[in-house]
């Protein structure tokens, strides 16, 4: 049944990516010509984008450059959509001292980054330049990074970075719908840097892209560590050797789950949900009587959904939280071009 489905939606997939492929052709051909114009700023703007959706790594890579910008000593600021956030228009989501909002109000992404962070003021809004004004003109940033920016051209950038997973299979390199690409593939001209995540080797679409971009590749992967949650503080555990129930609600669900195993920690039993997943009273008690059924106690989530799961349910169970950080090879690549716009 499901063969016989795929060959009938076939078609109609095909037609609806080309139409969408033609539409976004014709707003870049606007934007290359001059016919529409891109909005700039006096101070720079860092942008980290994708070519796929979701699962790239842009938040752990966001993370990681306003840390080495406050290193520097400078001040960056952060300017996000916060999709599938509940709230609507501009929110100051953190104000560089403390969370102004909530989870629900600021969207995960941009509450894990000000959860992180601590001190760099966030806004989340669907005019970006309205947002990046506002950073400017209150927060006295000396720079922005933009999350999820490469499509919008709208805002012009000094530092266009595109992150493409190392782990996305070749098959999904066709456009949206049929695939998972936003644009074409040789739109990644207007990168300045492009950064493999989650793995140590290029990629197989590396030989593809190499055809249409010469410039700066450098690979980077993950450096996870595994930390017991308890009255809202972690402490880092070196080894688990118990059975554990492990569930995430992120775009790519299986390299969580091949972290966990990596590590060495056996999974009995696993679920994931659609990223950005919206963990109700509901939904969240059943998953904790599916659990308490399999005799588990140990639950390993990230930390993008600790932000978002009731209390009731940390408080059934031992939560043990992954937190990822970048490790970067050929970083210095990368900090030259962030230091070039910071001086």
């Amino acid at each position: 049944m499901k063969t016989i489905l795929n060959i009938l939606l076939f078609p109609i997939l095909m037609i609806m990516s080309i139409l969408y492929g033609i539409i976004i052709e014709i707003r870049n051909k606007l934007y290359d010509y001059d016919l529409l114009t891109s909005q700039s700023f006096d101070k720079p703007i860092i942008s980290i984008g994708n070519i796929t959706t979701g699962g790239t790594g842009k938040t752990p890579l966001a993370i990681h450059i306003a840390k080495y910008i406050l290193n520097q000593g400078k001040k960056p600021g952060i300017i996000s959509r916060g999709y599938r956030r509940v709230s609507s228009g501009m929110v100051i989501v953190h104000d560089g001292k403390e969370m102004l909002v909530d989870v629900n109000n600021a969207g995960d992404e941009p509450y894990l980054i000000g959860k992180k962070l601590k001190n760099v003021p966030i806004i989340v809004s669907n005019k970006r330049y309205e947002g990046i004004k506002t950073l400017f003109e209150n927060f006295f940033v000396d720079i922005v990074i933009m999350d999820d920016g490469f499509q919008h051209r709208s805002i012009k950038r000094e530092l266009n970075i595109l992150t493409i997973s190392g782990t996305e299979k070749i098959q999904n390199y066709k456009l949206l719908p049929f695939g998972k690409m936003r644009e074409p593939i040789c739109n990644i001209k207007r990168a300045d840097l492009i950064i493999y995540t989650k793995s140590n080797e290029k990629p197989i679409i590396h030989n593809k892209i190499y055809s249409y971009y010469l410039k700066n590749f450098i690979l980077s992967n993950y450096k996870p560590k595994l930390f017991y949650y308890n009255l809202k503080t972690f402490n880092e555990i070196k080894i688990l050797d118990e059975l554990v129930f492990a569930f995430c609600g992120i775009a790519d669900h299986k390299s969580f789950f091949k972290l966990i195993t990596d590590m060495g920690i056996k999974i009995k039993e696993k679920k994931y949900y659609k990223d950005h997943q919206d963990y109700s009273d509901i939904l969240m008690k059943d998953l904790m009587n599916k659990i308490k059924k399999l005799k588990l106690n140990k639950v390993i989530i990230t930390e993008k959904d600790l932000v978002k799961i009731p209390q009731f349910f940390i408080d059934a169970f031992d939560i043990y939280v992954i937190k990822i950080s970048m490790n970067i090879k050929d970083e210095l690549i990368m900090q030259n071009k962030i230091d070039a716009l910071l001086n």
